[in-house]
Parts: C-alpha cells; structure tokens; sequence
C-alpha cells in the first residue's frame, strides 16, 4: 500500500468473538490520544444493517470514529453502488487525512491484523492468517505474538502505535 494512506489494522476473527466490542475500544483510546481515526466494517455476506443503533456502524460512529465505512460485496455505504467489489487500497483513498484506520473484517487482505478469539465461539486461532501481529483473547493462548485480554485495550493500543509509529496528538 501507498505510504499516501493511513496506517491500517485490520481486525479478525470468527462471528461473535467481540471483533466490534475491540474495534470500539481501540477507537475510543485513540480519539482520547487525539488521533482522528476512521472504521471499515466489512461485511462479505451482505447483510449489513447500515447505521441502526445497537448495530456495529453505528457504534463505529459513537465511539469516535470520524468516519465509518461499510462495505458488502456490491455496496459501499456512503451509498454508492459498485460495480465490483473494492480493495482495502480504494477503500483507503476515502480515509484522507485520518491518523489511523480500523477495520473490522479483511482476514484475506494483505494488511496487519489483530485476531479476536473469545472462549465461547471456539478456542482456535484462525488457519493461515497472514501478518497476525496481535491476538486480544480470554484464553490462556500462546499465538506466538503478543496476547492481550480483553479488559488491556489500552496496552494493545500502545503496542499498535509503536508498531505504527504512531504518535499522541496531546
């Protein structure tokens, strides 16, 4: 990818592992640092419920983030139509001037990720997973990367910013 856009991180795992509930969090911890950061929900099924409340958009949107997009395999909601699905690079060219990009999906792309793996969805780590920098799990793991809980967010937001080269606005 371009060095013209935001660093991104994509975050992976299986359906109901808590991939939204980390998202939100890391978008929280960078607003706070004075990052402006953006989301990317992707949604590979097509069953998006774009912005209703209670939904992952919108709590994207209310943690922080100064802009969400959606992506299904023919919509990209800013509500534009597709005629293809689009690459996390033309996804990115919506994201001038944010400090950082969250995305919550992409396990395929080329792109760092952060793997969410939650006792109650099944207790192995995604197969094949490329550039897995970092695993936010409740169990006792042992990804060969660093581990996080849940509840140590902040210490995961550190350990991407350093890895990002990221730096505090305030």
């Amino acid at each position: 990818m371009s060095s013209a856009f935001p660093p991104l991180v994509c975050i992976v795992g299986r359906s109901g592992s808590g991939k939204t509930t980390v998202l939100e969090g890391l978008v929280r911890i960078f607003r706070g640092w004075g990052l402006r950061v953006g989301t990317i929900k992707h949604d590979p099924h097509g069953e998006m419920q774009w912005d209703q409340p209670g939904k992952d958009t919108w709590r994207h949107r209310e943690a922080g983030a100064e802009l969400v997009l959606g992506l299904t395999p023919h919509w990209l909601w800013l509500s534009r139509r597709l005629s293809h699905p689009l690459t996390l690079s033309e996804l990115l060219r919506e994201c001038d001037g944010l400090d950082l990009v969250l995305a919550e999906g992409f396990k395929a792309e080329a792109a760092p990720k952060v793997e969410v793996v939650r006792q109650e969805t099944g207790l192995d780590l995604l197969e094949g997973l490329q550039e897995r920098w970092a695993v936010v799990s409740d169990l006792p793991l042992d990804p060969g990367v660093p581990r996080f809980p849940f509840e140590e967010l902040e210490a995961l937001a550190v350990f991407l910013a350093q890895r990002l080269g990221l730096q505090r606005a305030r």
